[in-house]
């Protein structure tokens, strides 16, 4: 007897790019960190590992973006609705959009509430200051790359989270060396270049979701 059945196989095809896709914000974060760790003071790497956890809390808030568009998506794409299947991306998209650009625009306040809640010295607070500043601007990006991966998953595009997560971060890794070692950018460099990474990887995703629609 097999050990995995035709109907085990199909549940994990979906379930795997939804787990990867769920570690994309942290893995982001991650690789900032990693970079920043091979700068000569430590003040610099606790700045983005503060930094890079407030942004993993703040947007996995607005995780239900993705969950919802998924679950929506399905039902349009399986009672073969167009109609649906596009209002099931605008409609989400445009509300990730909104809250994205309200986070950019508020994020002053927003970073001050937060580095007041975690605490700690005011050289590290200084650096995730100027991390946060940067990196906050790719919230419209972060989270309409949350509704993209949920309609993408929904109609049953798998191997979309695994290319958006891998060129993602191929791209983030490649500008932190560029931005933080080579022209010397420090923390500021690492939220660059992650921000450049969100846009691009927004970019691809529409790029995807055209293809679908066959606009």
């Amino acid at each position: 007897m097999a050990f995995l059945t035709s109907s085990d196989k199909a549940l994990w095809h979906l379930a795997l790019p939804m787990i990867f896709s769920n570690i994309t914000v942290p893995l982001l974060g991650l690789v900032d960190t990693a970079v920043i760790g091979h700068l000569d003071s430590p003040v610099y790497l606790g700045g983005v590992a503060v930094g890079a956890t407030a942004t993993s809390f703040l947007f996995m808030l607005l995780l239900f973006l993705r969950m919802s568009t998924t679950g929506l998506t399905a039902q349009a794409y399986g009672a073969k609705n167009p109609q649906a299947l596009a209002r099931a991306l605008v409609q989400p998209l445009l509300l990730a959009l909104g809250a994205g650009a309200l986070i950019a625009l508020l994020r002053t306040p927003i970073i001050d509430l937060a580095l007041h809640i975690v605490g700690g010295s005011e050289a590290v607070l200084e650096q995730a200051r100027r991390f946060l500043e940067i990196r906050w601007l790719s919230a419209p990006a972060s989270l309409a790359n949350l509704v993209l991966l949920g309609w993408l998953l929904g109609v049953q595009y798998a191997r979309a989270p695994v290319i958006l997560l891998v060129v993602g971060n191929i791209l983030n890794i490649v500008l932190d060396v560029w931005l933080v070692m080579g022209l010397h950018m420090n923390v500021q460099g690492a939220a660059l270049a992650t921000v450049i990474a969100e846009y691009a990887t927004l970019l691809i995703g529409l790029l995807m979701v055209r293809k679908i629609l066959k606009l």
